[in-house]
């Protein structure tokens, strides 16, 4: 691994080290129940925790006075109030969210030093490009290993007094007089409905369960003579 982007950024005078030892999968932590006469225990709840992800860093600078001013630098990229993209060069196609959590306490000799950045993601899950296609006569394929939350992005072509999306079976209804080139955002992540860009939570039918996209293909039907409808999401990995 020869160095990283964080917010978009990358430091010519920083260099990521060997033993940085990314994890294949985020903690897991399980709830177990102890069963009376019976060996060990039951489990009864898995937990993913918050991802640590410590990088090493070697970063050099033209003077020892200008070493002072590398270190602000790092403090001005590194520093924010919530979880930034972090990217691999050798993990390119997969976005972790982090934060620093921790102190850096670099090892200086002269112009040059040496540390550990304390990167923490709390959500712990790793994520794809974001996609975003037509529906059609074909199942929608989730590359990713995680179920993955669709936005659908629905407009009218003609007059509808109802709006059904269902996806591996599971059904989300909406009821509203819709007209051509209403716009209805069926938001799965955020639980959330719009139509014309006004939330109208109302207009969700009771019965409805809030579709997920699973591994592999997903079969999805849909109306597509009242409407054309555009499916947004991104894949996520452990």
């Amino acid at each position: 691994m020869n160095s990283f982007t964080f917010n978009g950024i990358s430091k010519p005078y920083l260099t990521a080290l060997k033993g940085s030892n990314r994890q294949p999968w985020a903690p897991i932590e399980w709830t177990y129940q102890d069963v009376p006469k019976r060996t060990g225990a039951l489990p009864v709840k898995k937990n993913t925790r918050v991802r640590p992800l410590p990088i090493p860093v070697f970063f050099k600078s033209n003077s020892i006075e200008d070493l002072q001013k590398v270190k602000e630098d790092l403090a001005e990229w590194l520093i924010h109030d919530e979880p930034k993209p972090l990217i691999f060069d050798d993990e390119s196609n997969r976005i972790y969210y982090a934060v620093v959590d921790g102190s850096f306490d670099p090892d200086e000799i002269l112009k040059w030093g040496q540390g550990v950045i304390p990167f923490i993601c709390p959500d712990p899950y790793k994520y794809g490009d974001e996609e975003s296609l037509l529906l059609g006569d074909y199942p929608i394929r989730n590359e990713g290993t995680l179920k993955a939350n669709p936005v659908f992005s629905i407009k009218f072509i003609a007059n509808s007094t109802n709006y059904t999306v269902s996806v591996n079976e599971k059904v989300v209804k909406v009821i509203w007089n819709f007209k051509q080139n209403d716009l209805l955002i069926i938001d799965t992540s955020k639980r959330k409905i719009m139509i014309n860009n006004l939330v109208k939570m109302t207009t969700l039918d009771l019965s409805s369960k809030w579709p997920e996209l699973i591994k592999g293909q997903n079969f999805i039907i849909a109306d597509k003579t009242v409407a054309n409808i555009t499916v947004t999401f991104r894949p996520r990995w452990l």
